[in-house]
C-alpha cells in the first residue's frame, strides 16, 4: 500500500493524488491540472489500464506495477525550456539509480530516448508531455515493472521485458521504491543546471544501444546503422552507409546480428 502522508514527508512532492485504478496517470494529470497550484504534484494508481507511451505505443501494465505521473515546473530547478528535451535522459538516469539500489545484482542500462533496461530487457518506460494550457509545466509519466511478474504477460512482452519481482525473486515495497525514485529524481533536477555535463557522461556510460546495429524510424525516414551513443544535446549518433548521422527523435528497433 502507498501512504501519501509518508511520501509527502520524505520526498519533494507538494501534493499527492493516489487512485485505485485509472486508464492513464498522464491523461488524468492533463484533465485535472487546474486543481493544483503547488508543484511538484504526484498522481499515481494501483492499476493503470491504458498507459500511453511515445507515439501510438501502449504500456502493458498489470497489478503490482508502479505507475505514476509527476507534474513539474522545471523553472523551480532552473531548467530552461530549451533544455526540456534532455529531461527524459536525466529522468531515466535517476530512475536507474533508484532501481539499482533496489536490485544491485541487475545490469541497469538506459535506452535512448526514454526507457530503462535491466539485464537486457525493458523494466521502465518514461513519457514526458507538455501542457498546452500551462506551458510552464511538464508531466513526467513513469511505469515500472515492479511486482507484476512477467510470467503472466503475453509471449512477446516476456521476451523483451522484465520486472523487479522476476529479478530479485520476491516482492518489493512499492512505497520504498517510489521514495527512492522520487528522491533520486530530485537530486538529478537539482544538479541539472550546474552539472549537466557530468549527468550526461553518466548516461553515455550506461547507453544500452552503443555498439549495436539498430534501425531508427521517424516521420521522414528509416535509417539503419550502428549506434555510436549520444551527443551533449541528447541526439542519437549513428554510423550509417551514408556516414555519421544524428537524430533528435525516432523509434528504435534492434537488428538481430
Amino acid at each position: 500500500m502507498i501512504n501519501p502522508q509518508r511520501l509527502q514527508a520524505e520526498t519533494f512532492v507538494e501534493s499527492i493524488e493516489w487512485l485505485k485504478e485509472v486508464s492513464s496517470t498522464n491523461t488524468h494529470a492533463l484533465k485535472t491540472i487546474e486543481r493544483h497550484s503547488d508543484f511538484p504534484v504526484l498522481i499515481g494508481a494501483d492499476l493503470q489500464t491504458g498507459g500511453r507511451g511515445r507515439g501510438q505505443n501502449r504500456w502493458w501494465g498489470a497489478e503490482g506495477s508502479l505507475t505514476f505521473s509527476l507534474i513539474l515546473n522545471p523553472s523551480q530547478f532552473r531548467i530552461p525550456q530549451d533544455a526540456w528535451p534532455l529531461m527524459s535522459l536525466i529522468v531515466g538516469l535517476t530512475i536507474g539509480d533508484g532501481l539499482r539500489s533496489t536490485c544491485p545484482e541487475a545490469s541497469i542500462q538506459l535506452k535512448w530516448p526514454n526507457d530503462v533496461y535491466a539485464d537486457q530487457k525493458k523494466i521502465c518506460g518514461i513519457l514526458i508531455e507538455s501542457i498546452p494550457a500551462r506551458p510552464e509545466l511538464v508531466i513526467i509519466g513513469i511505469g515500472v515493472n515492479a511486482n507484476n511478474s512477467l510470467a503472466n504477460a503475453p509471449g512477446d512482452v516476456r521476451n523483451r521485458a522484465t520486472s523487479l519481482i522476476d529479478l530479485v525473486g520476491q516482492p518489493v515495497s512499492l512505497e520504498i521504491l517510489l521514495i527512492k525514485i522520487l528522491n533520486a529524481m530530485e537530486r538529478g533536477f537539482e544538479r541539472f543546471h550546474d552539472e549537466l555535463e557530468q549527468l550526461l557522461n553518466r548516461w553515455k556510460e550506461q547507453c544500452f544501444l552503443t555498439g549495436k546495429q539498430i534501425c531508427i524510424e521517424n516521420s521522414q525516414s528509416t535509417v539503419f546503422g550502428m549506434c555510436q551513443g549520444i551527443d551533449d544535446d541528447g541526439a542519437l549518433r549513428m554510423n550509417t552507409v551514408n556516414g555519421p548521422q544524428r537524430f533528435l527523435a525516432g523509434t528504435i528497433t534492434l537488428i538481430d546480428e
